[in-house]
């Protein structure tokens, strides 16, 4: 469950240049939303999806993993998130994107490609 005494940030891997580009080119202030079929989300996630947790103002991070290295595409708001039994897909509003994020971007922990990361408060 998400933890309102500990922040969270959901973080959405993405693999695929031209989704980089596509979110990229938008901008900051845009919807758009990805995809993942439930066998690519942490487990946790899931459970408070389909708990109803409520996802609306979570905030999360779009992260692009090459062969090399990883870097933030986006930070996000998600608006709403839609449970369609073999795949989710998340609706969120993009916050800042690349080149625009001024930080460096966190290691990747899980082999899930949309998972919890603990915020730093």
């Amino acid at each position: 469950m998400v933890d309102i005494q500990t922040p969270k940030t959901l973080l959405m891997v993405v693999k695929k240049q031209w989704l980089v580009e596509s979110i990229t080119s938008l901008g900051s202030g845009y919807l758009t939303h990805l995809t993942y079929q439930n066998e690519f989300i942490d487990p946790a996630v899931l459970a408070d999806i389909r708990s109803n947790q409520g996802f609306s103002k979570v905030l999360g991070e779009i992260i692009f993993l090459d062969q090399n290295s990883n870097q933030p595409i986006a930070e996000v708001e998600m608006a709403e998130v839609n449970d369609f039994n073999t795949f989710i897909r998340f609706d969120f509003r993009l916050l800042e994107v690349s080149p625009f994020i001024r930080r460096k971007c966190k290691l990747l922990a899980s082999n899930y490609l949309c998972y919890y990361q603990q915020s730093s408060v």
